[in-house]
């Protein structure tokens, strides 16, 4: 009988989490479109990331394979890339909303209201991308590096882990700064949308506990508590895998809440009547 060690028990956990959270993801994709809802897009590369990652874990843990180890490793550093993707999408959505009550709204009034820096938000996703691959890619090679070395503390791969970890840490930073914005055009949004804001709010405190996570992993090296290879399986429970569902539940129960948006831009079917009305 296999002895599985206290993160392999972690990993099913996740499995047991993360499988039905891919299924309602797939279903809210499909319900919304995957070209207009990357949020919800992204929560279900999260889910496919963890279920491979998980999975990678429980083979390693059985063969003893350390290139298993390390995949599983890489995998679930990069997690934060498509955390902070759904979180953009869903930004992203709420903006394009606003904007379109503020149409209509000038429409109704005869005035214009323009608001460039809220354009700008609508198109949130794309201005993130890029960085967070970067992100990506830092983080991969620095945690490869790490994983790989005999005492866990490879210098260089380390400081390529920091890097990755600052710029997660510089976007989602941003990303805060887009949401205090976007919540000022809360009275512009119907209620339904003010759910999908809602949970964006509740979700960055969840968020930022999961980065200092992060932070803590490749930053401090003297406690044990956050090492890479070995740290403490009851912290990375609390401050890494629970603030990760914790977002995903706030995140698909917006969208499971949300209307399917029609539409040039976007609109809800209640700014359609509201606008015909």
């Amino acid at each position: 009988m296999v002895n599985f060690r206290p993160s392999s028990r972690l990993a099913i956990a996740e499995i047991v989490f993360y499988f039905p959270a891919l299924l309602f993801t797939i279903l809210l994709v499909v319900r919304h479109g995957i070209k207009r809802e990357l949020g919800w897009f992204f929560l279900g590369t999260l889910a496919v990331i963890r279920i491979v990652g998980d999975s990678m874990e429980l083979a390693a843990n059985v063969q003893n394979n350390n290139t298993l180890f390390i995949v599983a490793a890489i995998l679930n550093g990069i997690g934060l890339n498509s955390l902070l993707l759904a979180m953009a999408g869903l930004l992203g959505r709420v903006n394009k909303v606003i904007l379109a009550q503020q149409a209509d709204d000038d429409r109704t009034t005869g005035k214009i209201d323009n608001d460039p820096l809220r354009a700008k938000f609508a198109r949130i996703f794309k201005m993130v991308h890029f960085p967070l691959i970067v992100a990506v890619v830092l983080t991969a090679v620095g945690s490869s590096e790490i994983y790989d070395s005999n005492t866990g503390n490879d210098p260089g791969g380390r400081s390529l882990a920091q890097a990755g970890i600052i710029v997660f840490l510089v976007i989602f930073l941003g990303l805060i700064l887009v949401t205090a914005y976007t919540f000022g055009g809360l009275f512009k949004l119907p209620a339904s949308e003010r759910r999908i804001l809602y949970a964006v709010v509740l979700s960055t405190p969840f968020i930022a506990v999961r980065l200092v996570y992060s932070l803590l992993v490749y930053f401090d090296r003297n406690s044990s508590l956050f090492e890479l290879r070995n740290g403490n399986i009851w912290v990375r429970s609390f401050m890494a895998v629970f603030q990760e569902w914790i977002t995903v539940l706030l995140y698909l129960g917006a969208g499971l809440l949300a209307p399917v948006l029609v539409g040039e831009w976007m609109k809800t079917p209640q700014m359609e009547q509201s606008s015909t009305g």
